[in-house]
């Protein structure tokens, strides 16, 4: 209980252990932050600020953004904090900091608008679960997200009282560059316009037919095509604008669609990206400021997260981008690892340096330094690649997942038909004492009776009949109907029970599967190309891959099915491997 007050109070912790950056909160009321400090100093921190354990030891902030800078600007960074400390995963904390800031001081649309950002990241890009979360209607965060797209003007604006959130949520629906002029015609004119007045006016801007991506032809004559510019839009619209709102948008959708279809032979998932959509959606690489590393690139692109965009962000309206990931944490994740394995190939690389540098200046036994005319460099031993990895089960798309169960499945069982006769009982011991009710005895009987070539052992309930015909049976007989008995186990039996078993009995799975057009037809273009470039198809194929990888799907899977000279058996991608899953 004393434990439990104490974490309520507060526990006391550094202010040099923790780390800001996480609260969205940017702006603060001077005269309000003011106040606070006074109130600190004269009664203390009455209510402690949220904190979450980081992995280096220090502490990150998650809660009480104004209360921590009223109190470090009071008592210093030497001072210690009451803090209550949460375990939280990044979408937890982003709603926790969320609510906390609503109920307290309420924030700009601003600031709710990158903490919504940062929460529809966390949520994969489910505006559902990302509202749910924060506690808001879903017409809410759509709303705040809208607001991503506005430029530092029009935002600052706004903060400073000079436009309202109506004014944002319209200026931020058109082209960055246009918003830039328009902000500036709003500022310098005698009297603001009201959203109303701006909303009719940017209606006829965001209908600009020059910007459209769409097929224009059937504009060209239409009625609603016209030349009319609102007098305000006049020096950043010049040409035909369309006056059919309704037309316009669902051509512009239509087209939209069309784009994203176009691209879901090839990618595992794509998506339109709209305003607010920016930290759904992350560039995979493999080196760099953002990179994962080669092998971890590849594995990705078997990944169910991994795809293409068609952005409907204004400025970049009917855009393209491949070759992303649409799991910020993950990636967040992976980009880590390989930044700490590169710090420690960097250590290592200083270390053995350092070792030769040290031997080069130490003379041997019997020779003076001077003696010592040979140079000894600093060698790194070269470190085999890592093999490929897969994406973790959870990461695997439902349709391979669907597929690579089934095989695995139906590879313990025959597999477990040719086990030597130790590892036979072994495996049916092991079944008995921990599945016991995942054998499946209905199975098993037909399975024995054809095999043996007799009448259905298991007609009847009857246990004395059942064992009546079990002791008719020859020693051989039984001996075959025991190694039946363990390859026969129900279809709901956990498949990681089936892989755990496979792995312990050293099951090689290119013995019993190889590569096939049933596998591939199952996966994207992106899934295939990983997939031969891991197993060394690609450079098998030559000059002709780019060829064959740039067609249609069906003529990608015919072609490299006939390579010739590559050796399909043992051919694994770790896609399909239960030790990799």
């Amino acid at each position: 209980m004393e434990n439990q007050t104490t974490q309520a109070n507060g526990l006391p912790i550094p202010v040099s252990k923790i780390k800001e950056g996480f609260n969205y909160r940017r702006r603060y009321d001077p005269a309000k932050m003011t106040s606070l400090q006074a109130s600190i100093k004269a009664q203390g921190l009455i209510q402690p600020v949220v904190v979450r354990k980081l992995d280096d030891d220090g502490y990150q902030l998650i809660a009480g953004g104004r209360r921590y800078r009223a109190y470090v600007a009071e008592f210093g960074e030497q001072s210690e904090i009451p803090a209550i400390v949460r375990v939280l995963t990044d979408a937890e904390a982003t709603a926790a900091m969320i609510a906390e800031n609503n109920e307290r001081e309420d924030p700009s649309v601003i600031e709710d608008a990158e903490g919504a950002a940062r929460m529809l990241g966390l949520c994969k890009g489910d505006r559902e679960e990302a509202a749910r979360r924060l506690g808001w209607s879903r017409n809410k965060l759509d709303r705040r997200l809208a607001i991503m797209n506005a430029i530092d003007e029009v935002r600052n604006a706004y903060l400073e009282d000079k436009i309202l959130v109506g004014h944002v949520e319209i200026l931020a629906s058109l082209r960055k560059d246009v918003q830039g002029k328009v902000i500036g015609a709003i500022l310098s004119a005698p009297n603001t316009p009201t959203v109303e007045q701006l909303k009719a006016m940017a209606e006829q801007a965001l209908l600009s037919l020059e910007a459209a991506i769409f097929d224009r032809a059937d504009c060209n004559g239409c009625q609603y095509n016209t030349g009319y510019q609102q007098s305000m839009f006049e020096t950043s619209f010049e040409g035909s604008r369309c006056t059919n709102k309704e037309c316009f948008v669902q051509k512009t959708e239509q087209e939209l669609e069309k784009r994203r279809d176009a691209l879901t032979e090839s990618y595992q998932v794509v998506r339109i990206v709209r305003p607010g959509d920016d930290k759904t959606v992350l560039p995979l690489r493999a080196e760099g400021p953002r990179g994962v590393g080669e092998n971890q690139a590849l594995a990705c692109r078997t990944c169910a997260d991994f795809g293409a965009c068609v952005s409907a962000v204004p400025e970049k309206l009917g855009n393209v981008y491949k070759d992303v990931c649409f799991n910020k944490t993950c990636n967040d994740e992976k980009v880590a690892a390989h930044a700490k394995t590169l710090k420690q190939e960097q250590a290592g690389t200083s270390d053995a340096a350092s070792n030769a540098q040290t031997q080069q200046a130490a003379p041997r036994p019997g020779e003076s330094p001077q003696g010592k005319t040979a140079s000894v460099k600093a060698e790194t031993p070269a470190s085999a690649p890592s093999p490929t990895k897969a994406p973790a089960a959870n990461s695997v798309r439902s349709a391979v997942v669907e597929y690579r169960e089934g095989i695995w499945r139906a590879i313990f069982s025959r597999a477990a038909t040719k086990l030597t006769p130790v590892q036979s009982r072994a495996l049916l011991v092991a079944l008995t004492l921990n599945r016991s009710s995942d054998l499946d005895g209905r199975a098993a009987s037909v399975a024995i009776s054809e095999a043996l070539g007799v009448d259905d052992i298991k007609a009847t309930s009857d246990s004395k009949g059942l064992l009546t015909a079990l002791l008719g049976l020859e020693q051989q007989q039984l001996a075959s109907a025991l190694q039946l008995l363990p390859a026969n186990v129900s279809k709901t039996m956990p498949i990681r029970e089936i892989t755990a078993y496979l792995d312990v009995l050293d099951v090689r799975i290119e013995n019993f599967w190889k590569l096939n057009e049933n596998f591939l037809n199952i996966l994207t273009k992106v899934e295939i190309d990983a997939v031969c470039t891991e197993i060394g198809l690609a450079d098998a194929a030559g000059k002709h891959y780019d060829k064959l990888k740039n067609g249609s799907k069906a003529d990608l899977v015919k072609g490299i099915l006939k390579v010739e000279g590559f050796e399909y058996v043992g051919a694994i991608p770790a896609l399909m491997r239960w030790n990799a899953a």
